[in-house]
């Protein structure tokens, strides 16, 4: 769990990016700004993702070597069959499907063992492949069991292969838990993943909710500073040290479960990290006389 300290630096760094004077607009900032902060836990998220595909896709091959073994002596039958044109249409679209994920398998393996550090972005890219071959892959069993419903007189002759379709079927559904795994809060094989992301969107809408406190607020923040900044004018003071002193405001003003040594502690704390040299002095004065005026 992120702690508060690394929700108001967010909030802070947030804050810079969408106040800076000529950038780029706010949504642009906004969705660059989440990708850059949450990279590494995308990039977490993402082997641990692909992790658990393929520890659930073990045992898939064997089933998929014994469909492509069965499946020959079946087409020879309804080939004569010109009426089971589109039952046989049905099974070749599985082959072909099950054939296009065991190399996407191969592939994601060999990206998941490797040691470059760039590979993040491929391996991300396999990954949602996957799911949308998936997903192809369960119409497409669901059609071949459809048109064989509609030829009873195969279905003796199609046992086996049905029953490789329908074991690759249940790894298939075991793979849409890593795709979807709130829809199984439960299961072993994904709670880890949930666990991570809900890590990452509390963070994200704990820091939010601080930058939020200072937009919606940010006239009368302005307007506190300005009685005790003689000239205050925004632009004039150093973006790092503008987005601290506003947040810091915002807290003393507008949150009442932040006591008011806290905020101005932690202010002063992260303006000797990424301020300049008077930036803490500076910083600090302000937020003491705001703090004493809203107490009386």
């Amino acid at each position: 769990m992120h702690s508060r300290r690394e929700i108001r630096e967010a909030a802070i760094q947030f804050l810079y990016c969408i106040h800076l004077e000529d950038g780029a607009p706010a949504q642009q900032t906004t969705e660059a700004f989440w990708e850059l902060l949450l990279e590494d836990d995308f990039t977490k998220l993402t082997k641990a993702s692909v992790k658990s595909v393929l520890h659930l896709n073990q045992g898939r091959l064997t089933r998929f070597n014994k469909l492509v073994e069965m499946s020959p002596e079946f087409q020879s039958i309804v080939s004569a069959d010109p009426s089971a044109k589109k039952l046989s249409m049905a099974l070749n679209a599985v082959l072909k499907s099950e054939s296009k994920w065991q190399a996407l398998i191969d592939s994601m393996k060999r990206l998941f063992k490797s040691s470059d550090q760039h590979v993040s972005s491929d391996l991300s890219e396999t990954l949602k492949q996957i799911y949308l071959l998936n997903s192809t892959l369960q119409e497409q069993r669901q059609r071949w069991t459809d048109q064989l419903a509609d030829h009873p007189q195969y279905r003796q002759q199609s046992e086996s292969v049905s029953a490789s379709i329908a074991a690759l079927g249940r790894v298939s559904d075991r793979i849409t838990m890593v795709q979807d795994p709130t829809k199984f809060p439960t299961h072993g094989d994904v709670k880890h993943l949930i666990d991570t992301a809900a890590k990452m969107t509390t963070f994200k809408t704990a820091v939010n909710e601080s930058v939020a406190l200072v937009t919606s607020h940010m006239s009368e923040i302005d307007k506190q500073i300005n009685t005790v900044v003689e000239n205050y004018k925004p632009e004039r003071i150093d973006p790092v040290d503008r987005a601290i002193m506003r947040l810091g405001v915002a807290e003393i003003l507008f949150n009442s479960e932040i006591p008011n040594p806290v905020s101005i502690n932690e202010a002063i704390e992260i303006s000797q990290l990424y301020g300049s040299s008077d930036s803490s002095k500076f910083i600090n004065g302000i937020l003491d006389k705001i703090a004493k005026n809203h107490s009386e």
